[in-house]
């Protein structure tokens, strides 16, 4: 099954550090937007395996658009992690009480976000080899 990942970031050099780390991790199929009013139609469309998403963004902040795809059954099972300037702990708190699965520090270590990309999706593939029957023998 072909991984896809979506990426709310409305720095146009962010996005592209994320599809470089994305196309070192082999996921060809990203999506992007840089404002937080399409997030949640694009997830519904495209029903990512990940989000990358930024807080500050135009439209709609990135806490808001957290907490609005972990309210709709479409988008609820979707992992978020957070990437963001603001680093105060009650910032990183507050995302992680409203969904979040990690939340990476800006500016990061390009090759350590990689790594915590891949380990997540890596802890997808049993389960999706599961669903889809596994080899056949």
């Amino acid at each position: 099954m072909e991984r896809t990942v979506l990426v709310c970031e409305d720095d146009p050099a962010m996005v592209r550090i994320f599809q470089f780390l994305l196309r070192q991790q082999g996921i060809r199929n990203v999506f992007t937007t840089g404002n937080g009013e399409k997030i949640i139609p694009l997830a519904i469309q495209h029903k990512p395996s990940l989000i990358l998403l930024d807080l500050m963004l135009p439209g709609k902040d990135g806490l808001s658009v957290l907490r609005d795809l972990k309210d709709k059954d479409e988008t609820r099972s979707i992992p978020v992690i957070v990437v963001s300037g603001k680093e105060s702990q009650e910032q990183v708190q507050q995302a992680m009480l409203a969904g979040a699965i990690d939340y990476v520090i800006k500016p990061f270590e390009p090759m350590e976000l990689g790594g915590r990309i891949k380990n997540f999706l890596d802890t997808l593939t049993p389960s999706t080899t599961l669903e889809s029957g596994g080899p056949s023998s």
